[in-house]
This record gives structure tokens, sequence and C-alpha cells, in this order.
């Protein structure tokens, strides 16, 4: 199911908006929109992984939350708030920038005469990110295959050589990947006083008005829900 990029920038800002205060019956109804999405992209996988996680957070948060356990409850309850809160907003941002191209969206940022300082940052984001992820993935399989893993005994005896054998690599790639990004963008011809064109076509089709109503329908119900 394929949305327009405006369609995407929508349903970010309207989980960045409410998830972090919405109790959790609208926190569920937001959540199910990105994990019905990536069901589309025949991502099973990472949802099946996603719902288990925020599920059993949400069920654990719920349960700590009102008992005293001392400093021992605090450091369970921090992380299960935190994943039962940003997990859903981190899972739809996984979508947009997985599943968004960036002629794509700098089509529809220019649809929207957004500025081009705006876009580009922007724009360069949306590859930085799966950049990021691959390299630190082609690092951990070379670490692999040198017998250099992440939970072994060795790492255990000696935690500082998670830093010297996957951070390290890692910072020093990040560098370069914003070198060879900026060198990518200027090759492009992207700059804040040039009008870019754009031959991609983008618009609005039936599954767009689907997820705006959806969309529309979670904020109603999150401003109904403090009027008396």
């Amino acid at each position: 199911m394929k949305l327009d990029p405006r369609t995407k920038l929508f349903i970010a800002v309207v989980a960045n908006t409410i998830l972090f205060s919405a109790p959790l019956y609208i926190s569920l109804t937001m959540a199910a929109l990105p994990t019905v999405l990536l069901i589309a992209e025949r991502k099973i996988r990472f949802v099946l992984l996603f719902a288990l996680s925020y599920v059993v957070a949400a069920f654990l948060f719920y349960q700590l939350k009102g008992q005293n356990f001392g400093l021992f409850g605090t450091f369970v309850t921090a992380p299960m708030f935190f994943l039962y809160r940003c997990m859903p907003i981190c899972v739809l941002l996984y979508y947009v920038i997985s599943t968004t191209k960036v002629n794509e969206f700098m089509a529809g940022m220019s649809r929207m005469h957004m500025p081009n300082k705006i876009t580009i940052p922007l724009a360069v984001m949306i590859r930085f990110f799966p950049t990021v992820f691959d390299e630190a993935r082609d690092i951990g399989n070379a670490m692999h295959m040198r017998g250099i893993r992440l939970f072994s005994l060795r790492t255990m005896k000696n935690p500082l050589t998670i830093l010297e054998y996957r951070l390290i690599p890692l910072l020093v790639s990040l560098t370069k990947i914003g070198d060879e990004l900026s060198v990518a963008a200027t090759t492009r011809g992207l700059s804040p006083e040039t009008i870019r064109s754009c031959m991609v076509k983008i618009g609005f089709h039936v599954q767009d008005v689907v997820v705006f109503v959806y969309c529309l329908a979670v904020v109603a119900l999150f401003c109904s829900r403090s009027v008396p």
C-alpha cells in the first residue's frame, strides 16, 4: 500500500503530538496504524516483534506503576514507560524512513512549498539513518567473523571491548557517511538557492484519504477525553 509522502508526514506529526500523553486505549488505537502499514509492506517479523514488545511493556508498566518497589521498581518501570510511549513513534518513523524515497520526499515538500533550508536537511536525514543501520550491521558481521560477539564471555569480562570493536568503528564511519551524503547532495544540485525539478509523480489516493480520516478520528478521540 503506497502512501503519499505528505500523508506519512501527517501521520508522524499526529503520533508525536498525542502519544506521549495519550491513555492506553488511544495509544493502542494509534499503534495499530503502523502495524497495518508494515504488514502491507510484508514486514511480518518486525511487526510481531513490535507487537509483542509493546504489549509486554504496556502490561508491565501499568502493573508496576502503582507498586512501591523502591529503587528496583524505578529501574524496571522507567524502561517500560519509555518503550510503551516511544516504541509506536519509533516504529512509525521507521516505516516513514524505510518506505520513502528521497525524490518522493523532495517532491512532497516542494508541493507544500517548504523552503530548501528545511527540505534538504530532512532529505539527508532520511538517507543517513538507513546508511548508519547498514554500517552497524556490517561492523557486527565483521566482528562476528572474528569471533567477537556482543554477549560473549570475552566482552563480559571486559565490557570496554565493545567500545573498541563496535562503537569506535561506527563513529569513524559516521563521519565518512556524513561527508559522502553531503557530496552526493552537492552532486545532485541540492542547494538552498536552487529551484529543483522532479519527475516523480505523487498524489493522494483512496488509501491516503482512509489514513487521514483514521488519524483525524484518533485526534478527535484524544481531544474529547478532556471534555466533560
